[in-house]
């Protein structure tokens, strides 16, 4: 019994709706975190009965950075990632589909990346403590790896269901 692309595409599809509502569902409990800090830390400056928190502004940026990293898988699956579609359209139609590959070679190519330095910084920074809240460092970093991670997810899906 052998199994067909599209079986294989089916089976990814729902892999992918999976992985990619747990990430916005994520995205959405780090935004309103980043919302919550914000706020609170602009509260604190004019408000006399509100203490002004050191580590508001550490939380906002490292909610921010989060944000970033883990919502680039997203531009993959949903395919609204950044295209130079002006350029590409100049071409012929097949010189248009070796760069639509080449992109999500490259793709590829900065996931790995990404998931593998990501890695090596926050082995790094293990030990080292943000200023405010004295939590890991690497914290910040380990976001790079869950972005790498989601993308290279997303990247290898429009591969697969040819999706280019």
């Amino acid at each position: 019994m052998s199994i067909t692309r599209s079986e294989i595409a089916q089976k990814y599809d729902k892999f992918a709706a999976v992985f990619t509502k747990i990430m916005l569902a994520f995205g959405a409990l780090v935004f309103a975190v980043m919302i919550f800090s914000v706020t609170y830390g602009v509260i604190g400056r004019f408000a006399h009965f509100v203490r002004q928190p050191r580590w508001t502004q550490e939380l906002a940026v490292l909610c921010l950075v989060w944000l970033c990293f883990a919502s680039a898988g997203y531009g993959i699956y949903d395919n609204k990632h950044a295209n130079m579609t002006v350029f590409v359209s100049l071409f012929p139609e097949k010189a248009q589909k070796a760069f639509k590959v080449l992109a999500y070679v490259l793709l590829l190519f900065v996931n790995i990346y990404w998931i593998y330095y990501g890695i090596s910084l926050s082995s790094l920074t293990s030990m080292a403590k943000m200023s405010a809240t004295g939590w890991p460092q690497s914290l910040t970093y380990i976001s790079i790896v869950v972005g790498g991670i989601y993308g290279l997810f997303m990247t290898i899906g429009r591969f697969i269901k040819g999706g280019l």
